[in-house]
């Protein structure tokens, strides 16, 4: 029984390791393309940098920029469902956060987010140890 529990408790954490990072970035990106849109810059966040400057997509025009950060949203949104699947242990959970896992690689080098590249081997290494016990 106590295996079980272990088991839960990781798939919990795996679950937070794949929803923190979405909501995290995909959340404010909707209000950084509507800045986007209305000023034609990318807005200043209060550190000092520009929200979603710095990778290669910033290079892109502002309207590839947006649909990109659309999708961005969609593959966020998509973590979430993957993220609410673990919490409740189901394999396929696992399933989708790894295969989406490319995918939100590409996003962090694209847009430069430091944090979503830290967090990827994170979630990774979290989901692996998990997967077997996961129905």
């Amino acid at each position: 029984m106590d295996g079980v529990r272990s088991s839960g408790r990781v798939a919990r954490w795996a679950a937070v390791s794949v929803l923190l990072p979405a909501l995290g970035f995909g959340m404010p990106t909707p209000f950084v393309l509507a800045y986007l849109g209305r000023s034609g810059q990318l807005p200043m966040t209060p550190f000092g940098f520009r929200s979603h400057a710095g990778g290669p997509f910033e290079q892109l025009g502002p309207e590839a920029f947006t649909s990109v950060g659309w999708l961005f949203v969609a593959a966020c949104a998509i973590d979430a469902v993957a993220a609410a699947s673990l919490w409740r242990g189901e394999r396929r959970g696992a399933n989708l956060a790894l295969a989406m896992t490319p995918v939100q690689l590409v996003f962090a080098i694209g847009f430069a987010f430091p944090f979503l590249l830290l967090a990827l081997p994170i979630r990774i290494g979290l989901i692996l140890a998990v997967r077997p016990g996961l129905r």
